[in-house]
């Protein structure tokens, strides 16, 4: 009985094929053409800074130090107004960056948004030339794609120690010379 009904099924798959083999588009050999190309950035910052709600403090007093090097600094809190779509905005602020910028800390390294913003300027890193500067505020573990950077120790720093001083001054040199 089981044979009977296997051939049975065979034969009715094979007339269903038949039915419709005229009507079935074959697959196209080539791919579907590509959507155009994201926007290249238009300088409107020198450099994108992301970082986990928790290291707010650090990355405002890291950020003014920047810009009193004449850096052009962008990060949520000087970017988001009220009524803004926080995704569109900020990605955005990415695509008008010249530089990207991550501040990896314990907190950072497992928020799903400093993830997301990670794995963006990777991308564009890649793609685009763009610098890619991972910065340390504690004990952690790179990814390996940020591993591969050249990385600002701020370990155990605190704003007034020269060597803050001059690791800002060095990352202010590095995304100016992007930018120009």
């Amino acid at each position: 009985m089981a044979a009977f009904s296997a051939v049975f099924g065979l034969a009715g798959a094979y007339f269903a094929y038949v039915a419709v083999r005229g009507r079935v588009r074959r697959r196209s050999s080539s791919p579907p053409p590509l959507p155009p190309g994201r926007p290249e950035a238009d300088g409107s910052y020198d450099v994108y800074v992301s970082y986990a709600p928790a290291d707010r403090n650090w990355v405002r007093e890291f950020a003014a130090r920047l810009q009193g090097q004449g850096v052009r600094v962008a990060y949520d809190e000087v970017l988001l107004r009220p009524g803004d779509v926080r995704v569109h905005r900020l990605e955005e602020a990415v695509r008008e960056s010249l530089n990207g910028l991550l501040v990896f800390s314990r907190v950072s390294m497992g928020d799903g948004w400093v993830a997301d913003e990670y794995a963006l300027l990777i991308e564009r890193s890649a793609r685009t030339r763009q610098r890619f500067v991972p910065v340390v505020i504690e004990d952690v573990v790179l990814p390996e794609f940020a591993a591969t950077r050249y990385h600002c120790d701020f370990r155990g720093l605190s704003p007034d120690d020269a060597r803050y001083s001059e690791q800002v001054a060095q990352i202010a040199r590095a995304v100016r010379e992007t930018s120009s």
